[in-house]
């Protein structure tokens, strides 16, 4: 076996578990690694491929928490807006709009910790569609689409199972869309889906210790981390763009 698919394994191992723990981050910890082995167009086709099976898997082990009422309006947006920001704003000066996107996570999620709860930014349940669509656009056009859907998401009142199973809902149908996307383009080929195959077995393992990790961490204590995080995603798109 080449030593890149070890890498590549072991990348995505780590990128699932935390997906898993939290509900998101393996786009994010893929697209930081991933390119360092394959070219950028292949890392984007092959996290977009591996991200199906993992968010399946991970819609799996939290079944429990699986709410569609909740996730049809984040699907509906997310299904709306990939195809407006592959084809239309893909042209748009990136960078910008990233850093745009940064400043509004930091300070959502400064406001988190200043104020002790999201409920006080005012984010109502009926603007799931709304949201969604904004990270359709997003990742459409970006690859950067799971911060305003997480965001929404933490800020119900929801239960720590609810919100990682209706995120993987909505990535997937994210996912099924922009793979769809990539399919016509002809961005997708055999060579990404032998790769899929040999690294996806060691991403399931890492869904399961995800999902203990989860079920054991106290739901305030995984919001704070997860607003953490958004904090330094943020501070991130800021300064690189």
């Amino acid at each position: 076996m080449d030593l890149s698919v070890i890498y590549v394994a072991a990348i995505l191992f780590a990128a699932a578990y935390l997906q898993s723990a939290t509900g998101f981050g393996l786009a994010l910890v893929c697209m930081a690694l991933v390119p360092i082995i394959l070219p950028v167009t292949e890392a984007i086709a092959y996290v977009s491929l591996a991200s199906l099976v993992v968010n399946s898997f991970i819609i799996f082990a939290n079944r429990a928490g699986l709410c569609l009422r909740r996730a049809l309006p984040l699907c509906i947006g997310i299904v709306l807006g990939i195809p407006v920001g592959y084809f239309a704003l893909s042209a748009l000066d990136g960078k910008l709009v990233i850093r745009l996107l940064g400043v509004t996570l930091m300070a959502i999620a400064a406001a988190e910790f200043l104020q002790g709860r999201m409920t006080k930014l005012h984010i109502p349940e009926k603007a799931g569609g709304f949201m969604g669509m904004i990270g359709g656009i997003l990742a459409g056009a970006f690859n950067v689409g799971g911060p305003p859907i997480v965001v929404y998401t933490y800020a119900r009142n929801w239960s720590k199972v609810e919100v990682v199973a209706i995120l993987q809902t909505a990535f997937l149908a994210g996912g099924l869309t922009r793979n769809l996307l990539m399919l016509g383009a002809g961005e997708v080929n055999v060579e990404l889906l032998i790769l899929v195959a040999w690294t996806v077995p060691t991403a399931i393992l890492a869904v399961w210790l995800g999902k203990l990790t989860l079920d054991r961490l106290p739901h305030m204590l995984l919001k704070r981390f997860v607003f953490a995080l958004i904090f330094l995603i943020g501070l991130s798109y800021l300064f690189s763009g």
